[in-house]
């Protein structure tokens, strides 16, 4: 979690701003106003409404017809347990993935009490089929709408995720001091003069704003263009990222090559086996597993993005519901 969310700030890019690769984008209420589901749904009744809503489906033939994309969707599920949630959101992707004929291979690792060796093994199964073009780590306590993996897909960013909350409340958010006398209200004003005012109740608003995100900035402001967002650092739980990000990774890291020796992985599963997703010390910081693997991409020239539009549900002893851009406006 970043050292400076309580301070973060937005900038929305104009119409016609250019991002790094040159693409034309367009300002983000002009998306958002369309693709900002109030919370995450797996409902297939839902599904069609939306890509309709959207215009996804245009946007997503016009895509195939120009990528190949075959998906592997990787969860790490110590004890073998998965949330309901996250099996009828799987369940509504993989049928929403058929409707498009985009191939879906659904990797699990179960009982390695080691998350970072199942992500690396997990993506070293993934590679060892050469027809696999994306990868999408998904964590079993995680709920989403299936709509929310084809913006990743449509971004065609070669690693982008989703925001999602820890899964505690920080009631310290709600004490006032001298600069804000009165917290919870200046985030219902907050709500009132943006395009959230009648999507979300206050409740919500005060949920999501209760919240902190798993995420890291790279400074103290957020340029947004097209739903999209550079960040410095983003967790597993919704990251997808594309074939060349680990091919490129495993001959800049030689070092991290490995051999399999819990019986996961067999035969030629093990030439793909790095642990580019592994817990280091890397410049004074101690990272986690996502942090390192983030940091080692950057370093090597990648950018790492979010899509602010997407909403998740992170469950622990209960839902801890989000929404990442509410929580920001």
């Amino acid at each position: 979690m970043s050292d400076n969310d309580e301070h973060i700030s937005y900038d929305i890019i104009d119409d016609h701003a250019e991002d790094e690769e040159g693409e034309i984008k367009e300002n983000v209420f002009h998306e958002t106003s369309k693709s900002i589901p109030n919370l995450p749904k797996a409902q297939p009744a839902n599904i069609q409404s939306n890509v309709n809503n959207y215009t996804f489906d245009d946007k997503i033939k016009e895509y195939l017809a120009a990528n190949r994309v075959k998906l592997a969707i990787l969860t790490p599920c110590y004890g073998s347990l998965c949330f309901v949630n996250y099996v009828q959101c799987l369940m509504a992707t993989n049928d929403l993935c058929h409707k498009y004929g985009i191939e879906v291979v659904i990797e699990f690792c179960r009982n390695d009490s080691l998350v970072s060796r199942a992500r690396n093994n997990l993506v070293a199964k993934a590679m060892n089929d050469p027809n696999v073009t994306h990868v999408l780590f998904i964590d079993a306590d995680i709920t989403w709408s299936p709509i929310d993996v084809f913006k990743l897909i449509l971004s065609d960013k070669s690693l982008v995720g989703g925001v999602y909350p820890l899964k505690s409340y920080f009631w310290d958010k709600i004490i006032n001091d001298e600069k804000n006398p009165n917290v919870v209200q200046s985030w219902i004003d907050r709500k009132n003069n943006s395009q959230f005012k009648d999507r979300i109740s206050d409740r919500e608003m005060i949920q999501y704003n209760l919240l902190k995100y798993n995420i890291n900035y790279i400074g103290t402001q957020l340029a947004i263009q097209k739903n999209l967002a550079r960040v410095k650092h983003l967790a597993t739980g919704f990251m997808m990222f594309k074939r060349k990000v680990i091919e490129q990774m495993s001959r800049a890291f030689p070092s991290t090559k490995y051999v399999d020796d819990v019986g996961f992985l067999s035969g030629t599963e093990n030439d793909h086996a790095y642990a580019l997703f592994d817990c280091g010390v890397e410049d004074g910081h101690y990272y986690s597993e996502d942090w390192l693997f983030c940091h080692r991409w950057s370093k090597m020239g990648g950018s790492i993005w979010i899509d602010v539009s997407i909403s998740l549900m992170h469950t622990g002893n209960e839902d801890f519901r989000g929404c990442y851009l509410a929580s920001i406006m």
